[in-house]
């Protein structure tokens, strides 16, 4: 049986000799330090995951990877660095869509079962993302007769953040509004929404445990971060553990917004008519051990939705 297949580039030759070692009896191995021999790698063959270093001479890892993205779509981005720069993590989910961001140095085991789960997801959804590629402009379509059911969640606990969205979309989206968390484990039990825009904080309570608990329960809902990003651990856990769908800073860019928003509901209407797509978006589910650091306003939430899927 054919190996399935695997890049690496890394500005150090000994990284990438110690990393093919470590895959070359599960993967068919590629390994580089040129982003251009990459590309032509990856042209001509079908790279089920990339792994790559985020600081390197001649280009920046999440423009490696976001070219990757538009070259093979199919293909598993994963960064993985030893720098977590701010701006590198919020690029590396903006531009690159990443899967996993692994800070160096790694651990072997985690590492492998990071890649073997992606590799298996590539694998999995391989003739999936293709059609769905090849199918993307009869999709755009359709879009005018979807557009009036995309309905929109704010999460925030500033009312005028929420008129603010609800003015500048009102006319393409259906926006509403919860301040606290039992506002939105209501609303989220009545209706189905494609998007949520949320802060990370609510009420001066971190809320990106229910970014988690939202993903692993409807993993076609995409998460549109907006908050004043100022630790790189926090947003990599959101990308690893909440799979969010882009990281916008305060204050709001409108026109920003308004690109996020158009291209989430885009993904998120192809993972609703494509549910096996949702697999690019696996989070693990968050252990009950590390629920009991929750408050009990967090806790509540989890309890009204452990157990249940919302893509019913």
């Amino acid at each position: 049986m054919q190996k399935p297949k695997i890049a690496f580039i890394d500005d150090e030759p000994r990284i990438l000799r110690s990393l093919k070692m470590h895959f070359r009896q599960s993967h068919d191995v590629f390994i580089t330090t040129d982003a251009t021999e990459l590309m032509e790698y990856i042209s001509a063959n079908e790279v089920q995951v990339v792994v790559s270093d985020q600081r390197m001479p001649d280009k920046q890892g999440t423009e490696v990877l976001r070219d990757i993205k538009a070259a093979s779509p199919n293909t598993i981005r994963i960064l993985l660095t030893g720098y977590a720069d701010l701006n590198a993590v919020i690029d590396s989910v903006n531009e690159g869509e990443i899967y996993r961001y692994i800070t160096k140095p790694w651990q072997n085991d985690e590492l492998k079962k990071t890649v073997n789960k992606a590799t298996e997801i590539a694998q999995k959804t391989q003739e999936i993302t293709q059609n769905a590629t090849e199918n993307h402009d009869t999709q755009n379509c359709i879009h005018a007769s979807i557009d009036s059911k995309r309905s929109i969640l704010v999460l925030d606990d500033d009312e005028s953040v929420y008129q603010q969205i609800k003015s500048h979309f009102k006319s393409a989206y259906t926006v509403s509004w919860a301040s606290n968390i039992d506002q939105a484990a209501s609303l989220l039990q009545k209706k189905r929404f494609g998007v949520t825009i949320t802060d990370s904080t609510l009420n001066k309570e971190n809320i990106t445990p229910i970014v988690y608990a939202l993903k692993n329960i409807q993993p076609d809902l995409m998460v549109l971060m907006l908050t004043e990003f100022k630790d790189a651990h926090m947003v990599i856990d959101l990308i690893n553990k909440g799979q969010v769908y882009r990281c916008l800073p305060r204050p709001t860019n409108f026109s920003m917004m308004s690109i996020s928003l158009d291209r989430a509901f885009d993904h998120h209407e192809r993972l609703v008519q494509q549910p096996i797509l949702a697999a690019r978006h696996h989070v693990e589910a968050v252990p009950e051990s590390e629920t009991l650091n929750f408050s009990d306003k967090i806790n509540r939430f989890f309890a009204k939705f452990r157990g249940l899927r919302i893509g019913r």
